[in-house]
């Protein structure tokens, strides 16, 4: 049995046609084919890297070195973010039952429940950076220096992600919620939201209960530490650009990374693009950039720079509340 949340009004779906660049048909088509191929090696690349890490700590258990061995395992391991979303949207393998296990292990270490993962997202890039209608919009303009570090560096993740996790497990679901989600999978979003739980709660209370810090090295304490390191990343694609607008161009940004960057981020990078054309799989994105660059606003010079400009906006939100970084060329 379910229950609603809250008594907020049902949200009128907007209808305008986003804006949309000029592409030859026959090339995008070809953009958008899936390969198994292109998803296993990043996926392997991601866990030779987490393997390689997670060595180091086990190595370093015993000495102060121990802290920034987990912080950059942490990291590594948190970048798991990258491959469930695009699991999310289906493109990262062509074959649906690895695309679908892949999507589940993802989905559990980096704390989100697929089904819920699935369809707020979906809602996102229908609704994307729209004020009480995209599901995945947790801040505004203008925003504030706290909420910046405590989204980016603090526990605001973990206690939103345990709350939802208690509030599915249990059946209740706000109306926003159960205006995406299919009937037919709130049942499996329930017993999915379980199953994770009972996930987390094994290793902690085992942890405990057998006086083993391994869980805590291996799992928790990395995640905490590690996951400001994606967020740095996550932050880049709507954070401080502008709301209510169909226009992509001006609600979501694209960066400069580099080699590994794009492998780790399953090339998240080129954000606009993605937004654009949500079917275009991950390893497609360079060359459907190739195709239409011309047409965006230039990509930021990296991760860094386009949280210094975040800062930035920030710092002048508080005297322009409606300040963004929005730009078209």
């Amino acid at each position: 049995m379910t229950t609603i949340e809250d008594d907020a009004d049902s949200l009128d779906d907007p209808f305008d046609a986003w804006f949309s660049p000029t592409i030859d048909h026959a090339i995008l088509r070809g953009l958008m084919r899936r390969t198994n191929l292109h998803g296993m090696l990043t996926l392997g690349l991601w866990l030779l890297l987490c393997g390689v890490t997670l060595y180091v700590v086990v190595l370093t258990r015993h000495s102060f070195w121990v802290w920034p061995a987990m912080l950059v395992y942490g990291g590594v391991l948190c970048f798991s973010y990258a491959a469930s979303h695009e699991c999310a949207h289906g493109t990262a393998f062509k074959t649906r039952r690895l695309n679908e296990a892949v999507f589940w292990f993802t989905s559990l270490v980096f704390i989100e429940e697929p089904l819920y993962r699935r369809y707020s997202h979906a809602e996102h890039h229908t609704h994307t950076w729209f004020n009480e209608l995209d599901p995945q919009k947790p801040y505004g303009n203008p925003l504030t220096l706290t909420r910046y570090l405590s989204g980016t560096f603090g526990p605001t993740f973990y206690f939103d992600a345990a709350r939802q996790l208690f509030r599915h497990s249990t059946g209740r679901f706000t109306r926003q919620e159960l205006g995406f989600l299919p009937p037919s999978e709130i049942r499996k979003a329930i017993r999915n939201s379980r199953l994770m739980s009972a996930c987390y709660a094994t290793l902690l209370v085992g942890g405990i209960v057998f006086q083993s810090p391994w869980p805590f090295i291996l799992y928790f304490i990395p995640r905490f530490l590690g996951g400001c390191i994606v967020t740095l990343y996550i932050n880049t694609q709507h954070m401080c650009m502008a709301e209510d607008l169909y226009d992509h161009r001006l609600t979501t940004r694209s960066i400069k990374c580099g080699w590994l960057e794009r492998h780790l981020y399953w090339n998240m990078n080129y954000h606009i693009e993605h937004h654009m054309y949500p079917a275009v799989p991950f390893h497609a994105l360079s060359r459907l950039n190739g195709a239409i660059r011309q047409q965006l606003p230039a990509p930021l010079n990296g991760v860094i720079a386009a949280n210094v400009d975040i800062l930035k906006a920030i710092s002048r939100q508080r005297t322009e509340p409606q300040f963004n970084l929005s730009r078209t060329h």
